[in-house]
Formats: structure tokens, sequence, C-alpha cells
């Protein structure tokens, strides 16, 4: 993600018309974009490329993709909503409700909690090797530093958390979602699973030289990349967290404030660690509009965005089937918002 800017600079800001946006998309070489804006009860859409640069036909309303680490906030909510019902608590270790055999002679990790998941203080790597692989199952799961402490983005984390819910309610995360996400926010084009739906409007994966990489098929659901969905179903997800809904007020108000530094041990992540830190799943940015709550997501050949801002009810969904589909975020949020200091976007050139 070294190219952040690049494209931004070329572009004087305030010109941008929706066609002024496909100029930039199409020099960027992004292959597909589907994007919601909404703005108090107005709502903006905005849909450009392709869902297979191999085939004719257009992306539009109803083209599914991989939402990559947006999953992470689905579960999330999720946890949110059972830790209001008492059925989780944050704050005891996830090893009294899943024994996990991966971190089975690691007596820190088994204090690790569900707040230290969604807050990403867990200590493990991102991924200790392939995720879903075989031998992912089989590794040894070793944390990098001691849990509980410093910030530390971790794939492997989520799905640990995923498990201990999983064997808490009996089902699996996609039953669980349906029931506490999809059905309750009317989420029809979402499933944390490939569904035969899909092979019509599912779009396909492109690298950054615009060649078709193929369409991942999941067929185990992973809270960590797995969501299958669409930037309107995903923009009514992202309105639900704004306004609090399926959750208690004072649940709410930890969503956004039970937060943490994004500093890591002694190093300062820049300027823009003054300006983010991370919440219950999510991250936070504090500029000059506003303070806002963010996520980005990486597959390699899709990527993902959405920001809101609560305090104006305002928010973006973003997807791409391209590997340059985060390059130009600077001028699609500068278009939708104005031009601000993009903290998020800064922070995330810098550590990933």
């Amino acid at each position: 993600m070294k190219k952040f800017f690049y494209i931004f600079l070329l572009v004087p800001v305030f010109s941008f018309s929706q066609g002024n946006l496909d100029t930039i998309f199409k020099k960027a070489n992004i292959t597909g974009i589907q994007l919601v804006f909404t703005d108090n009860s107005k709502t903006q859409t905005h849909y450009y490329g392709k869902p297979n640069a191999d085939e004719a036909g257009s992306v539009n309303g109803s083209t599914v993709f991989q939402a990559a680490s947006l999953s992470k906030c689905v579960l999330a909510y999720i946890v949110l909503k059972l830790a209001d019902r008492k059925v989780i608590s944050l704050d005891t270790p996830l090893s009294r409700y899943y024994t996990y055999g991966r971190i089975k002679d690691d007596t820190a990790a088994q204090q690790i909690t569900a707040r230290m998941v969604l807050q990403h203080r867990t200590g493990f790597p991102n991924w200790a090797t392939n995720p879903g692989s075989k031998e992912w199952v089989k590794s040894v799961l070793k944390s990098k530093q001691p849990p509980g402490i410093f910030f530390s983005y971790s794939g492997e984390g989520f799905m640990y958390l995923q498990l201990a819910v999983e064997n808490l309610l009996k089902q699996s995360l996609e039953k669980i979602a349906i029931q506490e996400v999809f059905i309750p926010l009317n989420m029809k084009s979402s499933s944390f699973l490939w569904q035969p739906r899909f092979n019509k409007s599912g779009a396909y994966g492109h690298n950054k030289n615009g060649e078709m990489t193929g369409r991942t098929e999941y067929f185990l659901p992973a809270a960590a990349y797995s969501l299958l969905t669409t930037a309107a179903d995903y923009s009514i997800f992202v309105q639900a967290l704004m306004d609090g809904r399926g959750i208690s007020p004072k649940m709410h108000k930890h969503l956004f404030t039970d937060t943490i530094s994004i500093r890591k041990n002694d190093t300062s992540a820049g300027e823009a660690g003054s300006h983010i830190s991370w919440g219950l799943g999510l991250g936070i940015e504090r500029n000059e509009l506003s303070t806002a709550f963010w996520h980005w997501g990486d597959n390699g050949d899709f990527k993902s965005f959405f920001i809101g801002f609560p305090a104006l009810h305002k928010s973006l969904a973003y997807f791409s089937n391209s590997g340059n589909g985060l390059e130009v975020l600077p001028a699609v949020l500068d278009y939708y918002f104005g031009k601000q200091d993009w903290w998020c976007l800064q922070w995330l050139d810098k550590e990933f």
C-alpha cells in the first residue's frame, strides 16, 4: 500500500464529478468499484468498471464483493450484542469458553479476552501461516508479545474469538450472523459463505496489472476475511453501528470510547498516532471534520474500506475487485467529505 497519494496529488480537489472519479479509477487501472455514500437520509451510489475484466458486463448494485477484513467488524458487532445479553463477557478469558489447541502451551495467551481481540491486543501475529489451510489448522500459534498491552493487528485473534463464540452458541458463524445481523438489518446479499446465487453476481479479483486472478468461493466462514457483500448492504451495517441499532446505549458508547493507542512499544506511528486509536473492533480517527470510525480490507485482489462520522451521520462504504483499489482513496474521500487530513490512510500507508 505504498501508492496511496500519487494519484490524489494530480487532481484539483474541489473540481470533482463522478466522471472525474471514473477518470481517476481508470488511470489507477482499477477493474471495478462499487460504493455507497450516505448523508443523513440521502444516499448516493457509484459503480465503475467490470466484475470480470475478461467478460462483458458492468458492476452494478447487485455485484457481490469480498469484504476482506471488513468482516471483522461484523463479528465485533455480534460480540457486543452477546455481551449486552450476558452471553459472553468482554473481560473473561476466551479459554473459559473454548479450548484452543493451537495455544495449549501458551499460558499467557490463555488469558486473552474478547476485549483484547477487538482492540488487537492479543499479542498474536496477523497470521501464523496461510489462513484456512491445513497447515494453519495444525500450526502452533505463538505470541509475538505479551497479551493485553500493545496494539498489534491480528486476524488470528478474530479467528480465536470466532471459535469461542461458535462454541458458546453451538452454531456456525454464518448461522449466528444471519440471526444477529443479516436478517435484523435486512442485508439480503451478505454471507460469510459462498452461495449459489453468487455464481452470477460475484465479482472476480484482479491484480495490479488488471489481470483476472479468479474468484474464491468460501465454504468455511472466517470472521477475519470471508464476508461476501455489497456496498449497499454494508452501508446499512455502517449506519446501524452509527445509530447503535441492536445494542444498548451503554454498549454503543463503549464501541467508540473504549480505545487504545495504535502506538507499538516505543514507536510513535508518526503524526497519525496522535489522531488514531482503536475501539471495540473499529479504528477511530479524529480530523478537522469530526470523529470517525473506520476499517479497511485487503485480500490482495479485493480491497475495501468504510468510514462513518456519527455526529454528522455521513458514511462511505467502498469495495473494489482490484489490487489497486485503495490507491485512490484520498481522492474518493475528498470528493465525498471535502479535503481533510486522512490520518487513517497515512497510517495504513506506513504500517501496511
